[in-house]
């Protein structure tokens, strides 16, 4: 081979590893539904095609890309060897010619930058700009690659897998780093100023939207606003009336035997129609009622009710007693925050983390979720501990105490000042937290301080 034939190689093998390399961080940082409009746009059938089987294992074909990459960088490697060391064959050749140590390294030298420079800086930027356009115009390419190279992906799945299992790592594991990866640059956002605490609070709720289950979200089963079985008109009006609520769960006995569902609009539909000068019958204008396990996530839920075509869904424990109800509102409410409609009195709903920064203090609903209350405390620095025996902040009261407190009543757990502000007979309702005196919340306690203190 001449030396003027491996700069040709090395130079063609450079202009391919841009190429490839373009290509390959493009996919890396794929927007995919920018992507998608441009390829609909183009009114292409079969570049939209293309474009539809990339997006369906962008990782395969990211890792088809790497291979001619690799080799397009080795080509110029061998190409700019064979440039320096292989001067022309035959006999003016001399010995003299033949290039120095010094003239090698410097060449491989300024090849390394020129591989830099062509192969990862310049297809780095077209990446950033340009990477949707690329890869549109160049899909054939990306396309012919993944499927002559496709073995080499089944390669790397099992190499993957095996890796995966040596390092004990489980799908879950890496589906919840992931999740805490997208957190994390939620996080940046916040404090850049790209987002505020609202959207993050959104963003955060969505992100963990397939996780949370019903349970976490229903109106628990004693705070249901539920109508007993009757035939008596006036008492079914007044309920409805004074209740605010347009469906409203119906049952006999007791709340584990829901019959139906009353919608306020069936009502009023019988009661403007000619059945109204006959006998009222309650059973005739219920609806049947939907049945959801506690443990169902919110995203099946949705599913199901909009499937079902309704807004309501009773929700029964593992004995098959009705644990509470929830609503598609219930849901909105989960991602975008508490709505109140005109039935609703302000005052009637404070908020669930009322903070006070002066005196450090909060004001909690103690319904709520230790969760969500610690995410309020945040701004004071506070945490209430989470256990296995209690999900709510009233079950962290009452296992603190080992009963039911009165309103009034004080004590310190884990560091912290617990006030009852307000308790019924069977609940806590909301409660004051503050840090205790010489209190170490967040730390661990010493034996004298891990003891919980009552005082009423």
């Amino acid at each position: 081979m001449s030396s003027t034939l491996g700069l040709v190689i090395a130079l063609a093998a450079l202009a391919a590893s841009a190429l490839f390399s373009a290509l390959h961080l493009a996919l890396l940082s794929l927007v995919r539904t920018r992507l998608g409009d441009m390829a609909e746009e183009a009114d292409h059938p079969a570049q939209l095609r293309r474009v539809e089987r990339i997006m369906e294992d962008v990782d395969g074909h990211s890792i088809a890309l790497g291979f001619p990459r690799i080799v397009a960088t080795l080509l110029v490697v061998v190409g700019l060897l064979f440039w320096i060391a292989a001067p022309e064959v035959g006999p003016e050749a001399l010995p003299a010619e033949a290039p120095t140590m010094l003239h090698i390294l410097l060449t491989l030298l300024v090849g390394s930058g020129a591989v830099w420079l062509f192969a990862f800086v310049v297809p780095s930027s077209i990446a950033d700009h340009l990477g949707e356009r690329l890869l549109l115009r160049m899909s054939w390419l990306v396309r012919g690659v993944y499927l002559l190279l496709r073995p080499l992906g089944s390669l790397h799945r099992l190499v993957d897998e095996i890796v995966r299992r040596l390092a004990r790592i489980s799908p879950e594991s890496e589906a919840e780093e992931l999740e805490a990866e997208l957190l994390s640059v939620v996080e940046e956002g916040l404090a850049e100023g790209q987002f505020d605490e609202t959207e993050q609070d959104m963003i955060e709720a969505v992100v963990e939207f397939k996780n949370t289950t019903v349970e976490e979200i229903m109106t628990p089963r004693t705070e249901v606003n539920a109508l007993e079985y009757t035939d008596d008109l006036g008492m079914v009006k007044a309920f409805v009336r004074d209740g605010g609520h347009s469906r409203i769960p119906v049952y006999r006995e007791n709340l584990d035997h829901i019959v139906g569902v009353l919608y306020a609009k069936d009502l009023l539909h019988w009661m403007s129609s000619e059945e109204a000068d006959g006998l009222f019958s309650l059973e005739g204008l219920l609806r049947a009622a939907v049945f959801v396990p506690e443990t169902k996530t919110v995203r099946e839920l949705m599913a199901e009710l909009i499937s079902r075509k309704v807004h309501i869904a009773m929700v029964i424990d593992e004995y098959g007693g009705t644990a509470g109800l929830v609503t598609i509102e219930d849901i909105v409410e989960e991602v975008f925050g508490e709505i109140q409609d005109e039935y609703e009195d302000p005052d009637e709903h404070p908020p669930e983390v009322s903070i006070d920064a002066q005196s450090r203090s909060a004001m909690i609903d103690a319904r709520i979720r230790i969760d969500d209350a610690n995410d309020g405390l945040e701004a004071i620095k506070l945490e209430i501990p989470e256990d296995e025996d209690y999900d709510t902040v009233a079950g962290f009261v009452t296992a603190s105490l080992g009963r039911i407190p009165c309103a009034g009543e004080a004590f310190v757990a884990d560091d912290l000042a617990v006030e009852v502000l307000d308790a019924e007979p069977t609940r806590v309702v909301r409660v004051r937290i503050s840090p205790a005196a010489n209190g170490t919340n967040g730390k661990e306690p010493s034996d004298s301080e891990s003891h919980t203190q009552a005082r009423s």
